[in-house]
């Protein structure tokens, strides 16, 4: 046979071919520059695939058929070279049978611990009853009357809110929600988590490292007792990502503009069997139905600069009213070095965004105009590819996008 019709009939390459015959497997004799596939040369390829398919290595091949071809295994001592070939390749087989049953058994065990989480029925928490001594009329300052109200558990499933100077919010689902509905036509509930999706390699390295050096200063205010907050979470949520991280004797509040979001987050936590005493609020202004002085920790990954696509202030200003004095900001902000094209993609992108966010800059220079004090920062690195994620679609490749984590703290007054 020539070689097209060998590479028909066996289904391999003309490379692969040609790659044997320069390794010695195959020595077709040649007629001109044309090899042609005697029976041997037929018999040899056989016996190659077939060796092949039994786990052997080209080296290991090349012993074998050198064997039969010195001595037609006419020899005893070839043929018991040639069993303990055979005996070490069976030994190799079953000790990787071995592994691959364990590795079986470990990926069923997985299976059936995710389906039965995926299936079994949580009972969803409500509004705990110990957070309504945070709560108050955003108006006037006032404590709210609750009526209407279902309650399980320690905690209001629904109800209504009501403060005597005609301020009025509700609670569905466990969720306090006010009269404040999401206004922006730029923007969406991200409830599939798509800006979760299609982060490269570099991207999820940066983010690693912020959610480390974030967990590193949280970690030196583990008192027990404290109010720790986080803000528009439908971008990206840091307590979710690591709830086993978080104190359970402290009180949590988070807060985003959309009902849906918070929604999803808050079944996905109560599913992991999260026993955290967390208030939920769906909320699109910064005027929240809260106590002042109320927060000891704000925690901000992105919020930052996701408050500034909408609104044109600065979030840590906003919510300065509900930080008691000494309270500590952590987060990472994320800012271009020279990103004029990412800038110009953003405000085509998102009219309705502030012209210096992503400015490091602007980001210190409000810390210092508000009476912050920056404790420490740290860059975390840059990247000059976001990849095809939803939420860094303005960002142009080869320009550098930076991440820099940060601690604050709240000067007293």
């Amino acid at each position: 046979m020539r070689i097209g019709e060998v590479v028909k009939k066996y289904g391999i390459t003309k490379d692969t071919i040609h790659y044997y015959i320069s390794y010695g497997l195959l020595v077709p004799p040649k007629k001109g520059t044309q090899y042609d596939f005697d029976n041997t040369a037929i018999k040899d390829l056989e016996n190659i695939l077939e060796l092949k398919e039994l786990s052997f290595s080209l080296s290991e091949i090349h012993k074998i058929l050198s064997l039969t071809r010195i001595s037609g295994m006419k020899n005893r001592s070839d043929i018991e070279e040639l069993i303990k070939l055979y005996s070490s390749k069976k030994d190799e087989c079953e000790l990787e049978l071995d592994i691959y049953k364990s590795r079986i058994k470990s990926l069923t065990s997985k299976i059936v611990d995710l389906r039965f989480k995926n299936e079994e029925h949580t009972q969803q928490n409500g509004l705990p009853l110990s957070m309504l001594e945070y709560i108050c009329c955003p108006l006037c300052g006032k404590g709210l009357s609750v009526t209407n109200a279902t309650i399980n558990n320690q905690s209001i499933d629904n109800g209504i809110l009501k403060c005597e100077c005609g301020y009025m919010a509700k609670i569905e689902s466990g969720i306090l929600i006010t009269p404040n509905a999401p206004k922006s036509l730029y923007d969406k509930p991200d409830a599939d988590r798509e800006l979760y999706k299609d982060l490269p390699p570099n991207m999820i390295t940066l983010f690693q490292k912020s959610y480390n050096k974030m967990l590193d200063y949280l970690n030196k205010y583990p008192n027990d007792n404290q109010v720790i907050m986080e803000t528009y979470i439908n971008a990206y949520f840091f307590m979710h990502n690591h709830i086993e991280y978080l104190n359970p004797n402290c009180k949590y509040i988070v807060i985003d503009k959309y009902r849906e979001t918070i929604e999803m987050y808050k079944n996905l936590m109560a599913e992991s069997g999260c026993n955290l005493d967390i208030l939920f609020i769906a909320d699109d202004s910064n005027n929240y139905p809260l106590k002042k002085n109320l927060v000891d920790i704000n925690i901000d990954f992105f919020a930052a600069n996701e408050h500034q696509f909408y609104k044109h202030s600065f979030l840590l200003e906003k919510i300065l009213p509900y930080m008691k004095d000494e309270s500590m900001f952590i987060g990472t902000y994320f800012y271009f070095g020279k990103g004029n094209r990412s800038m110009k993609n953003l405000l085509s992108t998102y009219p309705e965004s502030h012209n210096m966010n992503f400015s490091r800059e602007y980001f210190l220079k409000s810390i210092k105009d508000n009476n912050i004090k920056l404790i420490d920062w740290q860059e975390m690195g840059k990247t000059t590819d976001s990849g095809n994620n939803l939420g860094f679609g303005f960002h142009e490749k080869g320009e550098d996008l930076h991440l820099m984590t940060y601690l604050c703290k709240k000067i007293s007054t």
